[in-house]
């Protein structure tokens, strides 16, 4: 982990007094219903299978996580997922939270791979630290450049009309950036769907589009070329992360600005893909880089390569997951490609404040902690057993 040592000198953590001491973890495994389900390119989501986790102190101080399992992305499932999180806690039991870099580099090193586990502890971690000093988890880690956030909407639907359809009900609600979901339909519908809804959400909103690495290098070359009524902020992940040549040889064209997404797992896929020209931006999860301290790492090496950002909860975390990805992309200077808060699309946001849109912008939360307040009552509704 690389994350700049003088923010952490600089914390109001390091100037507080008695031992925060970690004496329990409990694990939430949900399974929570979407409000209808998300198709993507090789994939069909229709519930959110998320772990929370309840991280607790000596004197009863409490912090939450969450993490989306992601099979697809990170490897991880609910059952892995809590096999893994035990193993972190054996790192962790017993010892003092208010050296946070010291912990989250234990969280880091108690397990290999298992990003996602270690993301969901270490907001745990940071919601406790926040709530017990009574400052914001984002604080803790650095700099506030923005106290609201301006969240992007997913289409994808099956058809170009049903797409233009919710684009329209969903400006009229006040988003003004889109992400539209290509390489479900054919590369004519995906090319109709763009121009058209490029149509009904006006000239001066936002619109990029994602492929989770679904298209051919015909197809994406197609797209490219085709779209350009749809005036394409940037197109993600259109090859497979293992196609760097030929994403690299479709950022050169120049037409429109290449994303990556599922490529990114760690700050040398992030060098990597800028050494070979394969990128213009790239999109960080925390579920994929193990956490809000090694994303805010990652966005500033991402920066001093003049790359774009986006920052996105996995489909669907709830306002828990999606706050901590709100601290982060307020902590980051240059940020230019958007946020992705998925609690939208869930049938039920287990929380008591959920994130709210108003006039097109969402708040970064400003309570203690991750300033989110968990619902146990209804993660027990949606919690689903897992073996031993």
């Amino acid at each position: 982990m690389n994350y700049d040592p003088h923010l952490s000198s600089r914390s109001p953590i390091a100037e507080a007094d008695g031992t925060i001491r970690l004496v329990r973890m409990d694990l939430f495994p949900v399974a929570i219903p979407l409000t209808r389900p998300m198709k993507m390119s090789g994939v069909t989501i229709r519930h959110a299978e998320n772990l929370f986790v309840r991280l607790e102190a000596v004197d009863g101080s409490v912090g939450w996580g969450e993490a989306a399992s992601a099979p697809t992305m990170t490897g991880e499932t609910l059952w892995g997922m809590t096999a893994a999180a035990r193993l972190v806690w054996d790192a962790l039991k017993g010892r003092d939270a208010r050296p946070h870099m010291e912990i989250a580099r234990r969280i880091q090193s108690a397990v290999y791979g298992n990003t996602s586990v270690k993301s969901a502890i270490e907001m745990a971690l940071l919601d406790l630290l926040g709530r017990k000093l009574g400052i914001g988890a984002g604080d803790i880690l650095g700099s506030r450049f923005r106290d609201r956030l301006e969240p992007m909407w997913m289409l994808g639907n099956a058809t170009p009309k049903e797409d233009v359809d919710e684009a329209r009900a969903k400006s009229a609600m006040g988003y003004r950036f889109f992400k539209l979901k290509v390489g479900t339909k054919t590369i004519e519908n995906d090319i109709i769907s763009a121009a058209r809804v490029r149509e009904a959400i006006g000239p001066d909103a936002k619109l990029c589009a994602d492929a989770n690495g679904g298209l051919s290098l015909y197809a994406a070359r197609r797209l490219i070329a085709e779209a350009g009524p749809a005036r394409l902020l940037y197109l993600e992940q259109p090859l497979p992360a293992e196609c760097i040549d030929e994403l690299a040889e479709l950022n050169r064209l120049g037409t429109v600005p290449i994303g990556i997404d599922e490529g990114i797992h760690s700050r040398a896929d992030i060098e990597t893909h800028a050494q070979r020209g394969a990128a213009a931006g790239i999109s960080l999860k925390l579920i994929k880089l193990g956490g809000m301290i090694a994303t805010l790492d990652c966005a500033a090496r991402a920066t001093d390569l003049n790359l774009s950002i986006n920052v996105a909860a996995k489909v669907a975390e709830s306002s828990l997951a999606s706050a901590a990805a709100s601290h982060v992309a307020a902590g980051i200077r240059d940020f230019g490609w958007g946020l992705s808060l998925t609690h939208v699309y869930l049938e039920h946001d287990p929380v008591l404040d959920p994130l709210r849109l108003a006039d097109g912008t969402v708040a970064v939360p400003q309570g203690p902690g991750l300033g989110v307040t968990v619902d146990e009552d209804a993660l027990r509704t949606y919690q689903v057993p897992v073996p031993r």
